[in-house]
């Protein structure tokens, strides 16, 4: 963060300083709002939630350097600190306000602020672009999945002065969040992954989705990039009234820009060609992460890295655990993509392995989440792509991927079925049926908590290896 004078925070925050000290002697060197992260010279933003309530760790946070905290002027800890304390009407939507005023007045013309949304793919995106930018530009990119009203601004924030670029991740589960984090982002370039059936129980359909990520392109700078995957027709009436600045294409569509050609995979790898002339590898299995990387290309090119050093630097990036991530343990070659599932990404999943070889594949498949209505057509689908694609095995976890699975896989299936309520009794069965030489593919909504069976799968390798 660039360093700001506690009274000019205030103003951003839209907030009313409490404070013994003159606030223009205080200054803010980062904001934070874990007080076990608080550092000399943060601002502690007081967070509020379901399980817990921030204004409680104000005085923690103090105690580890904090010089300022930002709190609820209604909160009754908000006037026992003896520290400053901002106080604002609400302290996630005061910290978006100081986002955006970091953003536009304080933030130099020199830092490239990437956005990117879609409903598969952001993470991945996300993690390549910085991967490739970091070789020849100075920047940060969000962590983990921070994409959301509290993340976006933290991102934002944690720019120095010396960033080339700053690469933001928008998420979506309900109408109009996109549109309000691209608006505090304003974003010299966007980039949207996919339009898949994501969130519906909050979004509705896929013209409804469309519109929630496509509203992106509506808040890139004037004469910035947006970059978008249009193999989804939904997404083209965005894509035609897009007239702020350029546009690059990208996905299997023939009509895009930077047409990706020949995809394939193994369980290790995949590889496509990219505007029918560059060939470009990734150590990652799954050939729809073909299209994240022709997003990456569009938007390191624009900011002027050579073609050869994008395709050179792909070749090397790891992918973020938890997303298509590989690796073998005592003979068994394990796919971690446990963050998440939707049908799209789950349909992606059950392509990749099918064409795995010869290997006997086994899917970890637990419930797809917040589908609304269309939860038990969407899962009845993907079983049946899993039990077209001649897999060895289906292990579905959950109450709806265990009811499709019985709905949709004959008795006398080729595809073996075993049906478990939870991550735990998953790990149980798995114990049972894997053998070296397996490959098993674990994917779930996040809440499924699914990484337990890859954790699960690791540790007794681990211990069959004779490792502790």
């Amino acid at each position: 963060m660039i360093p700001l004078k506690l009274d000019v925070v205030a103003d951003a925050l839209g907030g009313v300083c409490r404070s013994d000290d003159d606030p223009q002697t205080i200054t803010i060197h980062r904001v934070a709002i874990d007080s076990r992260d608080a550092q000399t010279g943060d601002l502690y933003v007081a967070i509020r939630g379901e399980r817990f309530d921030g204004h409680r760790f104000m005085a923690e946070a103090v105690s580890r350097g904090a010089v300022a905290c930002v709190a609820q002027r209604d909160h009754p800890l908000a006037g026992e600190l003896s520290a400053p304390v901002i106080l604002v009407d609400d302290t996630v939507k005061a910290m978006g306000r100081l986002a955006s005023y970091y953003r536009r007045e304080v933030l130099p013309a020199s830092a490239t602020v990437i956005a990117i949304t879609g409903s598969n793919g952001k993470t991945t995106t996300k993690r390549m672009i910085d991967h490739v930018l970091r070789r020849s530009l100075t920047g940060v990119a969000a962590p983990k999945n921070f994409n959301n009203d509290i993340g976006v601004p933290l991102t934002l924030l944690s720019a120095p002065a010396n960033a080339r670029y700053v690469v933001v991740e928008i998420g979506s589960n309900a109408k109009g969040e996109v549109a309000a984090l691209a608006e505090m982002t304003a974003p010299d370039a966007a980039v949207i992954t996919s339009i898949g059936e994501a969130h519906m129980e909050g979004l509705g359909d896929l013209e409804a989705i469309a519109a929630e990520k496509g509203s992106i392109l509506d808040h890139v700078r004037p004469g910035g990039l947006a970059v978008v995957n249009i193999d989804q027709p939904e997404i083209m009436p965005f894509v035609r009234r897009f007239t702020r600045g350029r546009l690059m294409t990208v996905g299997a569509n023939p009509q895009a820009k930077l047409c990706v050609g020949g995809a394939t995979s193994t369980l290790r790898s995949s590889s496509f060609r990219l505007e029918g002339r560059f060939d470009v590898h990734l150590p990652m299995p799954g050939a729809h992460h073909a299209t994240n990387a022709a997003a990456t290309f569009a938007v390191a090119r624009w900011l002027g890295v050579a073609s050869d050093e994008i395709i050179t630097s792909l070749a090397d990036f790891t992918a973020p655990e938890g997303r298509t991530r590989s690796f073998e343990a005592a003979g068994v070659t394990i796919i971690d993509d446990a963050y998440n599932a939707n049908p799209a990404s789950v349909e992606a999943a059950v392509a990749s392995f099918r064409a795995a070889g010869d290997t006997r594949r086994i899917l970890v498949l637990g419930d797809m989440l917040e589908l609304g209505e269309t939860s038990r057509a969407c899962h009845e689908r993907v079983v049946g792509k899993a039990l077209a694609a001649e897999l060895d095995v289906l292990v579905a976890v959950g109450a709806e991927m265990t009811r499709a699975a019985a709905r949709t896989v004959p008795s006398d299936a080729a595809m073996r079925v075993y049906a478990c309520k939870d991550a735990a009794e998953a790990s149980r069965w798995l114990d049972r049926i894997v053998s070296p030489g397996d490959a098993v593919w674990i994917k779930g909504s996040r809440a499924m908590r699914l990484d337990e069976v890859v954790s699960h799968l690791a540790g007794t390798a681990d211990r069959e290896d004779g490792r502790a």
